[in-house]
């Protein structure tokens, strides 16, 4: 089971379906045992209004980062300036990709999106990753190599002396570890400045990876079953579908220390670091699943679906009048929502 950073039992059951993604308000309750009354929700277009939408992309969007260190909360400013986080100051960034009927992607840009103005600061980005600390730095995975967000020019420059092609990055929570998985699916610890590469042997053909809050690093293969990379070596996860067609790992939200989202077909698990996992009780429909996915802040949450990039607020579903059916459930534990959202700055700065 993950580390959960509440005492209050409903609390952390909204915190775990937080965890799990269910796409909207994260507090729909996930399953935590068998029995009858545990809530499941599925995910349909309806998830998705107009109203939500906070940019139109005119290729798939097929990766999102919001970070949570400095870049957006940082905890030296003022607290009248720095108490209530206005969605409008938030840097996400993001990738576009053509794909076509193999899953492959044809490079469309990496962005950042800036007070609700997009700019484009790599052509061939394929990844972005930032630590969980209160450092201000993003990085970037391209197909020559490691770059770093120029928060000052908002653009991106070359970091450290890797030149491969990247297809996929990922950042340990503190320090200057980095993670890369090159287009010849192997993976590499970067470190010293982006000077130092050393190959993981024991991470053999990875699709995808992503590094927990506990510097875990979770991948899978061609098998398309989950594996985590831990002090204790390789694990396998077990508990999930055997042969399944898609899957995807997704970064966490701060709250989950030893454990990821991984979403199996149609069907969202969390996978943990002892290499055990759990059913979320959220399942999509085939043609309302994302394509993207951007949990890491847990209380606004982002997700691409056909081309756009939707902003969730969970305090703003529960006032709103759009997603009555979501709204009443967020409604009976409105008190706990609230209690989180006053912790979550406090707990997104804790390392």
């Amino acid at each position: 089971m993950p580390t959960i950073l509440c005492k209050n039992d409903i609390t952390m059951k909204i915190i775990t379906s937080i965890t799990v993604l269910s796409l909207i308000g994260f507090v729909l309750g996930a399953p935590t045992s068998n029995d009858e009354d545990d809530e499941k929700f599925l995910i349909t277009k309806s998830m998705f209004p107009k109203e939500f939408i906070k940019y139109k992309a005119e290729h798939e969007i097929v990766n999102l980062l919001l970070p949570i260190n400095s870049l957006n909360f940082d905890e030296n400013e003022s607290s009248e300036s720095s108490s209530e986080e206005s969605e409008s100051e938030l840097l996400l960034f993001f990738v576009e990709a053509d794909v076509d009927s193999n899953g492959d992607r044809v490079d469309q840009g990496l962005y950042v999106l800036k007070e609700d103005k997009a700019t484009k600061l790599l052509d061939h980005g394929r990844d972005a990753a930032a630590s969980g600390d209160d450092s201000k730095l993003v990085f970037f995975g391209a197909k020559d190599g490691i770059y770093v967000y120029n928060k000052d020019n908002n653009s991106a420059d070359k970091y450290g002396t890797v030149d491969d092609s990247i297809i996929a990055i990922a950042k340990e929570k503190t320090g200057d570890v980095i993670y890369i998985l090159t287009e010849n699916h192997e993976v590499f610890n970067v470190s010293n400045g982006g000077t130092t590469k050393e190959k993981l042997d024991d991470v053999v053909n990875a699709k995808e990876i992503v590094v927990d809050y506990s510097n875990n690093l979770y991948f899978y293969s061609d098998d398309k079953q989950a594996y985590v990379r831990s002090a204790d070596g390789i694990k396998k996860i077990e508990g999930l579908p055997e042969n399944p067609s898609s899957v995807k790992l997704i970064k966490p939200p701060f709250i989950l220390e030893d454990g990821v989202p991984f979403i199996v077909d149609n069907v969202a698990y969390i996978i943990y670091a002892n290499g055990t996992s759990e059913h979320s009780g959220i399942e999509f429909k085939p043609k309302a699943k994302p394509s993207a996915y951007a949990p890491e802040a847990a209380m606004i949450q982002y997700y691409a679906y056909d081309k756009n990039i939707y902003e969730y607020n969970v305090l703003t579903i529960i006032l709103g009048t759009i997603l009555d059916e979501l709204k009443n459930y967020l409604n009976k534990n409105s008190e706990d929502i609230q209690s989180l959202s006053t912790k979550s700055r406090k707990y997104r700065q804790r390392a």
